[in-house]
This record gives structure tokens, sequence and C-alpha cells, in this order.
């Protein structure tokens, strides 16, 4: 990856290639990224307007738009940093327009500018949210241009990287094609495309193209760690080997979980292995089989950011704000971890029931597990909420008042 950089860094378009397990690739590529201080994009590259939506998403999480796009004008117009950001914050929409109008003949003309232009007006900067629209609209409608703008108007070295998936053979090759058109268009992005080995072999077997070359270019082999060897660091971790684990072990073994997932799957199984659970309420189900899951989900590169832990849709029942254990919100997808306790006490399995209720008429899917299941049918879970997430994104795309819904909305939680 070091020598991957330098290239880049010498304006040569260059490609990074994650061949392995899914979680390994994403945690290497992170871990990289932290040594360089460099924010990341995870995002499954169904289109290059998700793609660009993504990383302008990204963008807007890590600071303000507006104020790049400020310093960028005013820049160009020979203000120092900050400057035009304090001027404008002070400025009425009338003022605003005019100052910009001033600075502009000084700006470079170009996708860069119109970008700009665009993010500093008032509607835009007044309207809460993603100004995605507004800056493709300001690219003619092309969302590599509209990432190559928004990228040119960034400091130096502060642009996220991206880390793009596809879905089966050919969310691979789709992913590629968009990959190789960032690079060229912008040598200096630091991206990496990430694949299981069999996808990545029928791709590499198929029609030549400039993708495939740099697919072939940019390859790194990742091997996946074993079962033993996740089953060893679990016995270092005090837990007991079981035949029960076997089944989960091979699982997160293909995925290439991290050590800190891993250690999460760990805290599940010694609360399964406690001669007995209590007859307490059952806090700790806010819980280590929920922090599990939902750390297992957001490592994987095409379910990362897709969920939130213990959030809430935004609506009352019986005058308490609702709370779901793992909330795809994008998605309308509500994951319930049931313990025990769910079902021992009649008002609790009825105050279930009545949240279920409540979260369907709001236009939620619900799935429940229970928490003894998160060790036992691990798999079998995963491949469920893959399964959901495939469907839910499928049937929203079909929706067109809904637009184009969540960049992670269309993974499947597989290793290939």
């Amino acid at each position: 990856m070091e020598r991957h950089q330098r290239r880049r860094e010498q304006g040569i378009p260059t490609l990074t290639v994650l061949a392995g397990p899914p979680g390994l690739a994403s945690s290497l590529w992170r871990r990289w990224l932290d040594s360089l201080h460099r924010p990341v994009c995870t995002v499954l590259a169904t289109s290059e307007v998700e793609v660009t939506r993504a990383w302008l998403e990204t963008l807007a999480r890590l600071g303000s738009l507006e104020s790049a796009a400020a310093d960028f004008l005013g820049g160009a117009a020979g203000l120092a940093p900050g400057e035009l950001p304090s001027r404008l914050k002070a400025k009425t929409s009338h003022e605003r327009d005019v100052l910009l109008q001033e600075l502009l003949p000084s700006a470079p003309d170009g996708d860069s500018t119109r970008v700009c232009r665009c993010l500093l007006q008032p509607q835009v900067v007044h309207n809460p949210g993603v100004p995605l629209d507004a800056v493709l609209e300001a690219c003619g409608r092309d969302a590599i241009r509209a990432l190559a703008a928004l990228h040119a108007i960034l400091p130096p070295a502060t642009a996220p990287a991206l880390l793009l998936t596809g879905s089966g053979a050919e969310g691979l090759a789709r992913a590629a094609r968009i990959a190789s058109k960032l690079c060229a268009s912008i040598p200096s992005l630091v991206i990496a495309l990430t694949a299981d080995r069999p996808t990545l072999d029928a791709y590499l077997h198929g029609e030549a193209s400039k993708a495939l070359t740099m697919v072939r270019e940019g390859l790194l082999e990742l091997d996946a760690p074993s079962a033993e060897t996740l089953g060893r660091k679990l016995e270092a971790l005090g837990v007991k080997p079981s035949k029960e684990l076997s089944a989960p072990l091979a699982r997160l073994a293909r995925d290439g979980v991290s050590d800190e997932v891993l250690t999460l799957f760990g805290e599940v199984v010694r609360e399964h292995q406690r001669p007995s659970r209590g007859d307490g309420p059952e806090d700790r189900a806010r819980s280590a089989e929920e922090r599990f899951l939902y750390a297992c989900l957001g490592e994987h590169p095409t379910t990362h950011g897709l969920f939130e832990l213990n959030a809430s849709p935004g609506f009352l029942l019986r005058g308490r704000q609702v709370e779901v254990d793992l909330l795809a919100r994008r998605l309308s997808l509500a994951v319930e971890i049931d313990g025990y306790h769910h079902f021992k006490d009649p008002e609790d399995y009825r105050r279930d029931r009545r949240k279920d209720l409540a979260l369907q008429r709001h236009g939620y899917l619900v799935l429940r597990f229970l928490a003894q299941d998160v060790v036992a049918r691990l798999e079998e879970i995963l491949d469920t909420i893959s399964e959901v997430i495939s469907q839910r994104r499928e049937a929203l795309m079909k929706e067109p008042s809904r637009g184009e819904v969540d960049h992670h909305g269309g993974a499947r939680f597989s290793s290939g």
C-alpha cells in the first residue's frame, strides 16, 4: 500500500485491490489510513452517483462544506484562509450574492468554481442535508466530474479515501469500472477495491479492459485466518472451547473479522457459557450480543455504516421514544435481539408486540433473533439480515418518490 501511495503522489492513477476476506480487507485498509490520519468512506458501488453521494456525506460529517468552498474562492481572490467564511457568515442572502459575484471573476473557470458557488447559495446553506443534486447540476449531472470538483476544493491530503466493494460478479465489475474512472480523473485520490477471491478470479478471466488491467496491477493478496487460529485466540481470552463454536468460528474466519470483533464475540460466548444468567432485568442485553452484531456488520464493507446501535426511529409509543437495538434507518429495517426475559413475562411479550406494530405502521420491517442464537446460529442470522437488506434495497429502488437509497443498502453480507 505504501508503494501504491508513492505512485499516487507521482500523479500515476493507482488502484489498491484487496483480495481476501472482507472484514480483514476493511480493517487493514482502515489501520493503514489511520497511520496517515486520513478519513475513509466505505461504499457499495452500485453506481457513480451513489459513490459520489457517499463521499459527499463523509465530507459533510467531517466538517463544513461551506467553509471549504468559501476558502477555495477566497484563496483565488487572494484572501487569507478563513477570511471569506467569516465575512459570509454576517451577510444577508442578497449581500452574500453580491460578494460572491465580486469574487467569481478572480476564480478559475471550471467545475470546482461552479460547485463552490452552488454550495454557498443561501438555499443550499440553509437546507439541512447533503446538497448532492446541486453539486451534480453544477457538473452537468456527471457524478465523476462532481467528485473530482469536490476533491479539488479540499486542502491537500485531507480528502477521504475510498473503499469500494461490489455485490456478486456483476457488482464487482461495476465497482472496478467506477474505481478505474475515478483513478483516471483524480490520480491523487486514495482508493481501494475489495473482493473475495472466487469472485475476483472470475472477473480476472473476463474480457480485457482498462479497469481489469488496473485491478491486476493493484492486486494485494490477503490470507484468511483459520477457524483454528480464531479458536486459539478465544481460548487466550478465557473462552472454553466447544463444538457449538465450530460453525460460527468458520463463518468469522471466512469474513476475516478483526481482533476487536472477535473479542466482542468472546464476550457473548462467555455470557452463554455461564451456568446461570440470573433472574433480574437483562440490561446487559443492551448487550454483548447487540454490540457484537453491530461491530460485525459495521466492519464488513458492504454493511459498514448502515446500522445504528440502540437508536430511535423518531416516534413515540405510549409517550416514550421507541428504541431499536440495530436500526437501518434508510432501509426502514429494525433488528431486535431478544433475551429469555422477553418471553418469561407476559407484559414484556405484549410490549414487544406493541412495539413491532408501531414500527410496522411507520414502514419498518422488524427482524427478531434470540440472543442465545447469536452464537449457535450466527451464520443463519447474518445471512437472513443480508437477504432482507438486498430485498429492501430492491424494493426502494422501484419507488421513484423515494429516490436513490443509502449507499450501503444493497449489501449481501457474505464472503463469497
